[in-house]
């Protein structure tokens, strides 16, 4: 008998749900969205500004809306006592898993968002052990090497794109710390394609249907063999290396879950994959913003200078304690990931039923939250639209006042461990740029891209440099 594809199945399933009427009747339900299409409601608006949609809903009713989707209701939750609920929901209340379903094509089966909770858990618990303390001291030294090897060839002056710039320059350093300095050093052009077939196979379409035949999700598909292939082999060739390395590879070649079996090929693969797209792209972006609130602000990029000046004085060499000092960098990239998070949408499907805020959210529906939103609520943070990076310092430390309202990161038991990583490398690669080049911004505006999954500047995003 002839077996139809699970990816034909689930495609079907898929289309099938979006011809049938969603149920609106539910007592207690939350205010509608205006607007929206037939059949799919306002999945289009989704698609092409779903910040701005999500700001709409919030300035009409409040903390809670509901969305029409293909075959689903969705629910936005804003402000700071709802999300503080949408993060503190238990696993058997709320599934990361249902919700994002379109990484499982590219992280694989059984990995990541695809895992039971207990495995997730505990695959998680492996990076945990890649960013102790002692690993992050080696990860410093090859930020700061990667920032010495990529600005040192720039010129004494030139135009460059800053959001190619730090897409090329966090994948360099992510690569380094996951793989190791010599997998960095043999990058290729095909590494480069792969990993861009990858990313483009991933976008709102996927969300409702992961496995449609489109060309992009073709590309996505083959890419993701070839990576397996390539980063199965410096698997294969670590086993044997008797060498201690000191990465994120070398961590999960040598992990064991619970109960002792340790990972498989395809595991490490997807876990690989896994943290390189937390922290490559979204830690790209954040370069990028912070050129630009820079460029626009100078007083700002001026104290910044000073406060380098302070930690290094005549010294040359930056160390990770030295990092640890920047405060006021550290402040900059927290307020660049306020008023412009790279991943600006964040999505569970609910379990349990539960009543909040007077309304009732019923079983299946899509729980949505926005850090895009959140950044910019006045309750949590005052003049938002202000870029003021000393809005975290201390006397006013208004992330810790309001410990679900900054969620570019996520928030409590659900808050990215890559922050670490992302900051680090951040501030390694912006101090060095700090005292080394002036900048000066080359466009009249730089809107922000909601188009893709990790929201960027609309290139280009051009920048003069001059070295000094």
């Amino acid at each position: 008998m002839f077996a139809v594809p699970e990816t034909v199945k689930q495609t079907a399933s898929t289309l099938w749900s979006t011809l049938q009427p969603l149920k609106l009747d539910t007592p207690g339900l939350p205010p509608m969205l205006p607007g929206g299409l037939p059949l799919i409601g306002h999945a289009l608006e989704l698609r092409q500004d779903p910040v701005n949609m999500m700001r709409r809903g919030r300035a009409m009713f409040g903390d809670l809306f509901c969305l029409r989707l293909p075959g689903t209701l969705g629910v936005a939750m804003t402000g700071h006592a709802a999300q503080e609920r949408y993060f503190r929901m238990r696993d058997d209340e709320v599934s990361q898993r249902e919700a994002y379903q379109l990484m499982t094509p590219v992280f694989g089966k059984g990995i990541a968002y695809d895992a039971e909770p207990h495995i997730m858990k505990e695959q998680l618990g492996f990076f945990h052990q890649a960013l102790r303390d002692s690993r992050l001291r080696t990860y410093a030294d090859g930020f700061v090497a990667e920032a010495e090897h990529t600005f040192g060839k720039w010129g004494d002056e030139g135009v460059v794109n800053m959001l190619d710039v730090g897409n090329e320059v966090t994948l360099y350093t992510s690569t380094r710390c996951l793989l190791g300095e010599k997998m960095r050093h043999n990058l290729n052009k095909e590494f480069s394609r792969l990993y861009h077939d990858l990313e483009g196979g991933i976008n709102v379409i996927s969300f409702f249907a992961p496995y449609l035949p489109l060309p992009s999700m073709r590309r996505r598909d083959r890419a993701r063999v070839k990576m397996g292939e390539l980063i199965g082999g410096i698997i294969e060739a670590r086993r044997r290396d008797p060498q201690a390395h000191e990465d994120i590879l070398q961590t999960l070649v040598e992990a064991r879950y619970a109960d002792g079996r340790p990972l498989t090929e395809d595991e490490i693969t997807g876990l690989i994959l896994t943290i390189m797209f937390a922290g490559h792209h979204t830690s790209g972006v954040t370069f990028s913003w912070i050129a630009i609130l820079l460029g626009q602000h100078p007083h700002i990029a001026r104290r910044l200078v000073e406060e380098q000046r302070q930690i290094l004085g005549d010294r040359e060499q930056l160390t990770y304690d030295d990092l640890q000092h920047m405060k006021l960098l550290e402040g900059t990239i927290k307020e660049a990931l306020r008023l412009f998070p790279p991943i600006h949408l964040v999505m569970r499907r609910v379990l349990k039923e539960f009543d909040f805020g007077g309304y009732h959210v019923p079983a299946q529906s899509m729980l949505f939250a926005s850090p895009a939103v959140s950044g910019r609520i006045p309750e949590i943070f005052a003049e938002p639209h202000r870029f003021d990076p000393d809005r975290y310092g201390p006397g006013r430390e208004e992330d810790k006042k309001s410990p679900y309202g900054h969620i570019a990161f996520g928030a409590g038991r659900h808050r990215c461990m890559g922050i670490v990583f992302a900051q680090l490398q951040l501030r390694a690669l912006w101090s060095h740029l700090l005292r080394h080049f002036e900048f000066e911004l080359l466009e009249s505006s730089y809107p922000v891209d909601y188009t893709n999954l990790i929201a960027g500047p609309t290139p280009p995003c051009r920048i003069r440099y001059r070295r000094v």
